[in-house]
């Protein structure tokens, strides 16, 4: 009897231990999946998983947080790579959880390369075993991406309807219906509804979205389902119902004091009022909206000059630091000098010719810092200011037309694109100049995710990727800015000028050397015209190619087109 009691206690105290063991893990999990500082986390994780004494759902759950760093930092590879080599372990242990956890991380994966058909291909593999395993939660999540995809490319909508309503009805047993994701399902649903005109099932649909973010005071959620609630009540022309809620939707968006979401929300109000005949408030919105820009693009501005000031500052103060450190070395100089003729004047020349030393350092420092200010000011003033220039030009156009009761749905667009294009402009400018150093490998990544983006307004164009990276080669942040408007500006004159049918992005990296490659078969032109007027375009890439010298060969054949390689 006692013996027994023995075991029972100790069974206890071991299952206590575990219990608490598991819920500081899960603790532990949720923070490093909340901190920002992902490389920091990547081996923080590392470190963990090196732990043999970690049990088999311990392990998932740190493995799931490193492929979310991955993501985070883009490096996609990386993260291809480890995720296949986790599903041939899963695979081995006939661990069927992780396998379909992995397949369903690989396909999210492909979709933010992007390369969606990829993505739903292994989402269906997370399927095939979440359906057989009845894993419910892996089932949710990858019924509502497929469902989304197809939805999103406006392709087989009867399975994406039902993949949406499977969707709904784990997100009730998995009693995850009233968060976030629970009621996007029931949104994406009912815009579906609305592309296949069955409007009063998308009202049904959104006035349940509404009703439930009402309730759990979801402000973010309440806002973006009465915009594109307005928005079904638009295409049946009840002008009214759309005003009202667009209205409301505005109005939320302008208490959560989100650009993003105000301008948003001032887009599909301006889009109602015109519909409904009020022009003149809904082009006062649309100015609006050019000062929500403007506004992000000036704080932008201001943040980045603020950061290289502070640099300027930093090295400023150690400059300061260092002559001070050189005056006291100096005091101690002139001490010793008075024990001597020739000691006083060999020191005495020294210490003329240090002195020299540290004044050119000085403005060397100095000036290096002034020219990476002026650099930084000229690039954003090049290509942000005349994209700057442009809006503003749509926007007088804009009004020009108004006021002469032309029709505005020209200008409206281009004012759109010009917003869009300088947005994404600024974001890669930061994007670039944030990093101290990056390798080819994440810089040729970065080129060919703008390249997809930008031929998105040319479908007819296919885009062909070639990489070689056998070794690391790194760029410095200038490198880097002036290589990318290099290839910017060949990946624009192709699209535009070339009439090809493809474009082929090419990079090969070595230790110390890196060349990239912009290629297109459209019609060429003679290469002995770039001494004379015109191709402006072309000379600025030679201009930028010299700045970093780097070799920059432009080989054009007429009928055969063209291949522009930049050699650092």
């Amino acid at each position: 009897m006692i013996c027994r009691l023995f075991k029972f206690l100790v069974l206890l105290l071991v299952t206590s231990f575990s219990l608490a063991q598991g819920k500081d893990l899960t603790l532990l999990t949720e923070k490093l999946e909340n901190n920002n500082n992902h490389q920091a986390v990547i081996k923080q994780v590392k470190d963990l998983l090196s732990n043999g004494k970690l049990n088999t759902d311990e392990k998932l759950a740190l493995q799931i947080v490193l492929v979310h760093k991955y993501q985070e930092l883009q490096l996609w590879d990386s993260c291809l790579i480890y995720c296949q080599q986790q599903v041939a372990e899963a695979q081995r242990q006939n661990n069927t959880l992780a396998e379909a956890n992995f397949y369903k991380l690989i396909g999210n994966t492909y979709y933010h390369i992007p390369d969606k058909d990829k993505a739903v291909e292994y989402w269906k593999k997370c399927i095939s075993i979440s359906e057989q395993s009845d894993f419910k939660i892996q089932l949710e999540q990858c019924y509502h991406n497929i469902a989304s995809v197809y939805l999103d490319k406006n392709v087989q909508l009867d399975l994406s309807e039902n993949y949406f309503k499977k969707a709904i009805a784990l997100s009730i047993e998995n009693k995850t219906s009233e968060t976030e994701t629970g009621r996007l399902h029931t949104r994406l649903l009912a815009t579906l509804y609305e592309r296949t005109y069955r409007f009063n099932e998308a009202a049904r649909l959104y006035d349940d979205v509404i009703n439930k973010s009402r309730a759990l005071n979801d402000s973010a959620n309440l806002a973006e389902a009465l915009m594109f609630s307005s928005e079904l009540y638009l295409h049946q022309k009840k002008y009214d119902k759309a005003l009202q809620l667009s209205s409301e939707a505005l109005a939320i968006s302008r208490a959560i004091n989100k650009l993003d979401m105000v301008s948003t929300a001032l887009e599909f109000h301006t889009a109602n009022l015109y519909a409904a005949g009020n022009y003149k408030e809904a082009f006062l919105l649309k100015e609006e909206v050019g000062h929500i820009i403007e506004q992000r693009y000036n704080n932008d501005l201001n943040t980045k000059l603020s950061e290289a000031e502070a640099k300027f500052k930093t090295k400023e103060s150690e400059n300061e630091k260092r002559i001070a450190l050189i005056e006291a070395q100096k005091e101690k100089q002139l001490y010793l000098l008075i024990f001597g003729g020739l000691l006083v004047l060999l020191s005495a020349l020294f210490y003329s010719l240090y002195q020299k030393k540290i004044s050119r350092q000085k403005l060397i420092v100095q000036q290096q810092m002034q020219d990476e200010k002026e650099r930084l000011s000229r690039d954003l003033h090049d290509n942000l200011g005349s994209q700057m220039a442009l809006l503003s030009n749509n926007i007088e156009s804009l009004d020009i037309n108004f006021r002469k009761q032309q029709p505005i749905d020209a200008n409206i667009e281009r004012i759109k694109g010009s917003s869009r294009q300088l947005l994404q402009t600024l974001r890669e400018t930061i994007w670039i100049l944030n990093q101290e150093q990056l390798t080819a490998e994440d810089f040729f990544d970065k080129l060919v995710d703008y390249t997809h983006r930008y031929l998105q307004g040319y479908p007819h164009i296919q885009l062909k990727v070639e990489e070689q990276f056998s070794d690391a080669y790194f760029l410095n942040s200038e490198n880097a800015l002036q290589l990318f408007r290099i290839c910017q500006e060949a990946v624009t004159n192709a699209c535009k000028y070339s009439e090809s049918e493809s474009i082929v992005l090419r990079g090969e990296s070595s230790q110390n050397r890196f060349q990239v490659w912009v290629q297109d078969f459209g019609k060429g032109f003679n290469q002995s015209s770039l001494n004379g007027e015109g191709h402006y375009g072309l000379k600025n890439m030679q201009q930028r190619a010299a700045s970093i010298k780097a070799t920059l060969i432009i080989d054009a054949v007429p009928g055969k087109g063209v291949a522009i390689s930049v050699l650092l």
